[in-house]
């Protein structure tokens, strides 16, 4: 089901910058009297940020494959928990990740990976959630995996199933979440979504 879902995702947002090519291009050309294409500065940025777009959408299809293959090497860390979520909240924009993670948690995950994979399932979290552009965050130990719980809006007796419109970032932070040896948990109804994301700690489960 999640790779269906996944591909229906990865189809909805690469509409996207392929639209706007589109329309830059058209643009392009009603501004030039022999039909060429005549970019403007403003017409040119609209045209390299739509192929960054379209390379980071590629790549992120083409690694999620990869870890489903297990063809990923993976860094084994260590990395500290607080830190990469810090790291992930400078990547969230406008969405604000709210909740302070127990302090010295350490494990052996792909630090960049893992920020990536916090901003993936945040924006997720608010995509699919209330939409507020609050996230709520715990991060904790529990036992010998550390526990990282993404929640947004009021739980409901209610459910529905992760579908594409929870966004191509869920499907990767997911995978990637799976590769390091972990597990994702998730409920969700009408304006609500919670992600349990587990992590090995270590085999001491202390982190170490």
């Amino acid at each position: 089901m999640y790779r269906r879902e996944a591909i229906g995702a990865f189809a909805h947002e690469i509409r996207t910058p392929l639209t706007s090519i589109k329309i830059a291009m058209d643009l392009a050309r009603r501004q030039s009297a022999e039909g060429e294409l005549l970019l403007d500065p403003e017409l040119a940025e609209m045209l390299r940020t739509s192929v960054e777009d379209l390379e980071r959408l590629t790549d992120d299809l083409q690694e999620t494959s990869r870890l489903e293959r297990g063809r990923v090497a993976l860094s084994t860390g260590p990395c500290d928990l607080v830190a990469a979520i810090e790291a992930a909240r400078g990547m969230l924009g406008q969405i604000e990740l709210r909740g302070i993670s127990e302090p010295g948690i350490e494990g052996p995950w792909d630090a960049p990976r893992l920020v990536r994979s916090i901003a993936g399932f945040t924006e997720s979290a608010n995509r699919i959630g209330d939409g507020s552009g609050v996230v709520h965050l715990e991060a904790h130990r529990a036992g010998n995996e550390a526990e990282l719980i993404f929640t947004s809006g009021t739980r409901k007796p209610s459910s529905r199933e992760i579908a594409a419109d929870a966004g191509f970032g869920f499907f990767r932070s997911r995978q990637l979440v799976l590769a390091m040896g972990g597990s994702v948990h998730c409920e969700r109804a009408e304006r609500f979504a919670a992600f349990r994301v587990a992590l090995p700690l270590g085999f001491d489960g202390e982190g170490r």
